[in-house]
């Protein structure tokens, strides 16, 4: 099944976050961004800006690139 873009960026920010152990609220504070704006990505609702992306990856200490990985279910 091809999965749209939205879906896989936030679905791996998503797996991402819990492998950190951090709530949807955490990453926000420290995002300085709404915790329904978080939410809103890890649905694949929003796209994030290209610095929102930057940010996620220096927080979870990833690679920008593994955010567009296609994920397994």
């Amino acid at each position: 099944m091809n999965k749209d873009f939205g879906y896989i960026l936030g679905a791996n920010i998503r797996a991402e976050r819990l492998r950190r152990h951090y709530t949807q609220d955490q990453l926000a504070e420290l995002l300085d961004m709404s915790i329904n704006y978080v939410g809103k990505i890890e649905r694949g609702v929003v796209i994030p800006s290209a610095l929102v992306i930057f940010k996620l990856s220096k927080i979870l200490k990833v690679n920008i690139n593994d955010f567009y990985k296609e994920i397994e279910i």
